[in-house]
C-alpha cells in the first residue's frame, strides 16, 4: 500500500457518517491522513462504501487510538509468514505483541424501545444464584407482564442452567419468556433483559471471529483477539465462546452454600489442548459515538503468556475496571 495519502474528495465515509461518530475520536482518526504508522488506517477506512464495514473498521481505529494514548507505537496491517496480515503490531519499550480485532455487528434498536416493568424487581428477590435473561413483546401490558413474572417466579425456583420457558396468555398468545443462562457470584437472582423474538447466543458467532482471528496470527510471538460487540450482556456469550458455555457438573463437590457444583462445557475454544498458542483476549462494547472504551480481557492459565505481557497488557488495556480473569484448566 502507497505511503502517500492524497486528498479524498468530499463525500468520504467519515463525512457521510460523522453523525454517528464521537466527535473527539472523529478529529483524531482525521488527523492520521498523512500518519506514517495509521495513513493507511484513515485511507481504508475513509474509502468504505457500506455502513457496516466502515464500522469494522473503526472499531480498529477506537483500539488505535487508545493505545496511542497509552504510549504505543503501531504498525497496521503486518503480514505474517502465511501471506495473512495482522490488524496491528504493537510497541512500547522492549514490549511486543499483535494484535487482531473482530467487530460482531449485534446492534438491535428493539432493545432499546422496551419499558422495564418494575414488577420484574421481585424475580431478583428469589434466592437462586443465577443469571437470568427475561425478554417480552413490545407493548406487553400490566396484566400480562404480572402473569409473565409469577410463572418466571415457579420456574427460576426449579430450573437449571440452560433452562428455558415461554409463558403464554390465555388465548395462546405468547407474552414472553425466561432463560436460565448461567450461575453469578451472587446469592439471588440477577436479571438481564433479552430480545422480544427471542434469546440469541451470540457465542457461535464469536466462536467463528476467534477462529478466523487465530488464522492471522503471527507464530513465534504473543497474539491478543479482541472482540467487541454493541450490548454488555454480550460479554457473557465472549466468554461463553473462548472457555465453553456453561453447564451443571454432577461429578464434582460444589463449593460452600452451593447445592450444585457448575463447570464449563468442552465447546470453548481454549478447552483442554485447543489453539494453544491463543492464550490472551479481550472484549469491549462498541458503540461509534463514544470514543472511549473499556476492555475486559481474559488470560488462560495453560498454556500461559509470560508475567510481565500479561502485566504490559493489563496496563496498556484496562481503564479502571479489573477484568474476569476467568480460564479454562
Amino acid at each position: 500500500m502507497s505511503e502517500r495519502h492524497e486528498e479524498r474528495p468530499a463525500g468520504g465515509a467519515l463525512a457521510r457518517f460523522a453523525g454517528q461518530l464521537d466527535s473527539a475520536a472523529l478529529a483524531d482518526v482525521r488527523g492520521w491522513r498523512n500518519d506514517p504508522e495509521l495513513g493507511a488506517l484513515y485511507t481504508g477506512l475513509d474509502g468504505h462504501g457500506s455502513l457496516k464495514p466502515f464500522l469494522d473498521g473503526f472499531a480498529e481505529a477506537l483500539i488505535a487510538r487508545h493505545l496511542r494514548a497509552r504510549g504505543c507505537a503501531l504498525q497496521f496491517e503486518v503480514p505474517t509468514p502465511g501471506g495473512r496480515a495482522c490488524d496491528f503490531e504493537v510497541r512500547r519499550d522492549d514490549a511486543v505483541f499483535y494484535l487482531h480485532v473482530k467487530r460482531l455487528d449485534t446492534d438491535r434498536p428493539a432493545r432499546r424501545r422496551l419499558t422495564i416493568s418494575s414488577r420484574l424487581r421481585y424475580l431478583e428477590r428469589i434466592r437462586r444464584p443465577y443469571l437470568v435473561s427475561v425478554r417480552w413483546h413490545e407493548g406487553t401490558n400490566d396484566r400480562k407482564m404480572e402473569r409473565l413474572v409469577a410463572s418466571a417466579s415457579d420456574f427460576i425456583r426449579h430450573a437449571r442452567v440452560g433452562d428455558e420457558l415461554v409463558v403464554h396468555d390465555e388465548d395462546g398468545s405468547e407474552i414472553g419468556g425466561v432463560l436460565i443462562v448461567g450461575p453469578w457470584e451472587g446469592s439471588h437472582v440477577s436479571l438481564a433483559i433479552g430480545l422480544p423474538s427471542g434469546f440469541i447466543d451470540e457465542a457461535r458467532r464469536m466462536r467463528r471471529l476467534v477462529r478466523r482471528a487465530h488464522r492471522q496470527f503471527m507464530p513465534r510471538a504473543a497474539n491478543v483477539i479482541l472482540i467487541c460487540s454493541s450490548h454488555s450482556e454480550e460479554y457473557e456469550d465472549f466468554e461463553s465462546a473462548l472457555i465453553g458455555s456453561h453447564v451443571e457438573r454432577w461429578d464434582a463437590f460444589p463449593p460452600t452454600g452451593r447445592r450444585i457444583a457448575h463447570g464449563r462445557a468442552a465447546d470453548g475454544i481454549w478447552h483442554q489442548d485447543k489453539y494453544q498458542d491463543s492464550r490472551a483476549a479481550g472484549w469491549f462494547q462498541f458503540d461509534p459515538a463514544r470514543g472511549d472504551i473499556a476492555v475486559r480481557l481474559l488470560f488462560r492459565r495453560r498454556p500461559s503468556l509470560e508475567p510481565a505481557m500479561s502485566d504490559f497488557l493489563r496496563e496498556v488495556f484496562e481503564t479502571g475496571e479489573r477484568e474476569r480473569a476467568s480460564v479454562h484448566r
